[in-house]
């Protein structure tokens, strides 16, 4: 005899939620998750109804689900789309070309930049250079500030990203054991703006784990990307990941617990560390702690044609 919804007791369970001890249906599972974000932003005062919120969508599962999140649980919130295409080989236009479904379907604005039109090159190109066993750190230097220039571009003033529960722990985890406290308070749910007109930095989906993101998508018919980034590395990234995962069919609540604990950490580090001076970057102008920032010392590389 199928299990029924927990919640509302008709419909046929498909969900199974073991530290909520909860199975659902996808109606109520979509409910669930929903209101989890709106928990989540609550909780720690992201936004409000009179910000503008640009959410920085790749065309993957966990960014997908959220901008489709936001607009159930927010319609009369004021929504951007955000899109970077990196000009990578059949990857980038699978990519865009699932963002522009949802974003039409949602009737959000789209804003789309374009490496090779804007700038010159695409993230490949950065294989010939001194990072080209590191395209993965490249690329996240070049999205970081991209990302803040659509932002500033228009009109944005709350960014929200995609990074779902596992991939923060990961990262929090990781530099927990490399002691590397200044990284670790950078994971705060809240990021205040690092100078006047730009955005503040949220993670909605900081509470919610890689697979609801999935399913979420899965159950709502969201579109998101099915191929992999060629320069994934993946396997490396994964390994702290998996070392916390591991512990969660001995512990259905681990994951919530551990980031519990991390989430009080935070401020106490928060209160030692001593926060670096910023500048002005003498050739974009964006703040940095030094006299060139990181983004503009990649974009030369490229620039100057400068290989191994």
């Amino acid at each position: 005899m199928p299990v029924k919804c927990r919640k509302c007791q008709s419909a046929k369970a498909e969900v199974i939620i073991p530290y909520a001890r909860l199975s659902l249906c996808p109606n109520c599972f979509s409910e669930f998750y929903v209101s989890r974000i709106k928990k989540t932003v609550k909780e720690f005062n992201m936004f409000n109804e009179n910000d503008i919120v640009g959410v920085a969508v790749s065309g993957g599962k966990d960014s997908m689900a959220l901008i489709y999140a936001l607009r159930q649980a927010y319609p009369k919130l004021k929504v951007k789309a955000l899109h970077i295409n990196l000009g990578i080989p059949e990857y980038s236009a699978h990519c865009q070309t699932k963002v522009e479904a949802l974003t039409k379907s949602l009737n959000v604005d789209l804003h789309i930049f374009d490496l090779k039109s804007k700038l010159g090159f695409s993230i490949d190109e950065f294989k010939k250079t001194v990072h080209g066993g590191k395209i993965c750190s490249v690329c996240g230097t070049i999205k970081r500030h991209v990302f803040e220039e659509l932002a500033c571009s228009h009109g944005v003033n709350v960014l929200a990203t995609g990074h779902n529960m596992n991939d923060i722990l990961a990262f929090m985890f990781k530099n927990f054991l490399y002691g590397k406290w200044d990284q670790l308070v950078r994971l705060k749910p809240v990021l205040p703006p690092l100078a006047e007109a730009m955005p503040r930095k949220v993670k909605p989906l900081l509470r919610s784990p890689e697979n609801e993101n999935l399913l979420y998508c899965l159950h709502n018919e969201i579109p998101f990307r099915e191929k992999n980034c060629p320069f994934s590395s993946e396997i490396k990234g994964r390994k702290y990941q998996k070392a916390i995962e591991a512990m969660v069919p001995y512990n259905p609540h681990f994951l919530h617990q551990l980031l519990n604990r991390f989430l009080e950490i935070i401020p106490l580090l928060e209160d030692k560390l001593t926060k670096p001076a910023l500048m002005r970057c003498k050739q974009c102008g964006f703040p940095s702690s030094s006299e060139i920032c990181a983004y503009c010392r990649r974009i030369s590389l490229i620039k100057m044609g400068k290989i191994d």
